[in-house]
């Protein structure tokens, strides 16, 4: 299935590009159901700094936390990981499946929002030695699902209000292929009547 012609994602800058643009046109829903500005989601974007070229060749999610540590020297840091999908087409379901399929590999239990880190990933992270921080306080964070060099979702979390944004241009060249498709078969089913 051909995408929509919409610039694949090359480099960091594109990402926050397309990002940014997916916020901006979604910023009533972002202000309502997060009660932040987008100034301060913009804020956040200004974090992503790492490419990476599975984004362009493999459906994946990539995860940003900012946490607040118990540890009086640090203040704020990041919890970042990239996780890489099986090689086929993903609907936010089967994406939500995936994740807690993962999460229960780990002894974690399953979640309604597995899409974004959570606390009990974060100790499971310490205690494997990936992040130094034992006790700490997840303040607001990203998802980003990218299909195959395009972003299909944007999630956001600040405080424990969270959003999740559709690329819109990716949800309605499925939905016009859909209905293609539909008035293709409709043209064959009459023609096969007749």
């Amino acid at each position: 299935m051909l995408l929509p012609n919409k610039k694949q994602i090359k480099n960091i800058q594109d990402v926050k590009e397309q990002i940014a643009k997916l916020v901006l046109n979604q910023h009533r829903q972002i202000e309502t159901n997060l009660k932040t500005s987008v100034m301060e989601i913009q804020k956040l974007l200004s974090e992503i700094s790492e490419f990476n070229d599975s984004w362009t060749k493999l459906p994946s999610v990539y995860r940003i936390a900012w946490i607040s540590t118990s540890d009086d020297t640090v203040k704020n840091i990041t919890f970042k990981e990239n996780i890489e999908l099986p090689n086929i087409d993903h609907d936010l379901d089967l994406i939500i499946k995936m994740l807690n399929h993962r999460r229960e590999e780990k002894n974690l239990k399953a979640s309604n929002t597995s899409l974004f880190i959570h606390p009990d990933e974060i100790s499971l992270a310490n205690k494997d030695g990936k992040f130094p921080y034992e006790r700490a306080n997840i303040i607001s964070q990203i998802a980003v699902v990218f299909q195959k060099g395009r972003i299909m979702y944007v999630g956001l979390v600040v405080d424990r209000n969270y959003v999740l944004l559709q690329n819109n241009l990716f949800r309605q060249f499925l939905n016009s292929t859909i209905d293609k498709i539909a008035l293709c078969n409709s043209s064959i089913f009459k023609s096969s009547i007749l």
